[in-house]
């Protein structure tokens, strides 16, 4: 282990997450009560690329400490390993970290994040996922399945014109976009005619809390005075 104050000889990865000024401010406080950065050294690789660490670094910096580091015979492709258990890579930290490494499958991903900026990201990798589930495990491990990217986007486009007509934003949450995927791929379901029936009951569309719940409203107004060709969404 070493230890410097010329904090320029580190470099930046740029597939590693964005530095989080609010984290930096709470490391600042931490280390000005107890400097244990001795303890807790970054890690960088040959080329005194920081693998981790970068928050911890920017602490220093604006302190200005030493800042401890150890060199590793390790690289980029290891940051996602190296941050898999820790709480404060999200879901989004996996994904920019892995469409900057150019990852086609997450490459796509960002691009539907990009275009359906409203839509929540777990509902994107459920719709987007063959089978209609999402693996955070699988997605720290740079590993996701958008076989199923056109009805995704399907989803996302009526979700964008329900909003549209009827201001209501919670077509975007996690748990409507896949009550709606449901409806899409009904039997005898047409959007139109759903479309017609929200505007003869819009005190019924409404928030609802799950899943099942967003399932049987759709139904209950899709429904509502068919004799025939009703749809069955449980």
């Amino acid at each position: 282990m070493e230890c410097t104050l010329d904090y320029n000889i580190f470099k930046e990865i740029s597939s590693n997450r964005e530095v989080d000024p609010r984290h930096v401010r709470k490391l600042t406080v931490s280390i000005n009560k107890r400097n244990l950065l001795h303890v807790n050294p970054i890690v960088v690789d040959a080329k005194m690329r920081i693998i981790d660490g970068q928050h911890r670094l920017a602490a220093a910096k604006i302190l200005e400490v030493p800042i401890y580091y150890v060199k590793e015979d390790i690289n980029r492709q290891d940051i996602s390993m190296l941050n898999s258990n820790q709480k404060n890579w999200t879901a989004m930290d996996y994904i920019n970290f892995y469409t900057v490494e150019k990852n086609s499958a997450f490459v796509q991903l960002s691009g539907m994040i990009n275009h359906y900026p409203d839509m929540a990201i777990s509902a994107l990798l459920s719709l987007s996922n063959g089978a209609g589930k999402r693996s955070i495990e699988q997605l720290k491990d740079g590993v996701i399945d958008i076989s199923n990217h056109n009805h995704c986007r399907e989803v996302c486009e009526t979700c964008k014109e329900l909003n549209r007509r009827y201001q209501k934003d919670f077509v975007f949450d996690s748990r409507f976009p896949l009550a709606l995927s449901a409806a899409l791929n009904a039997e005898n379901f047409k959007l139109a005619m759903l479309i017609e029936k929200i505007d003869a009951s819009q005190r019924e569309w409404v928030r609802c809390h799950t899943k099942v719940q967003y399932l049987e409203m759709i139904e209950e107004i899709y429904n509502r005075n068919l004799s025939k060709n009703k749809i069955r969404l449980r």
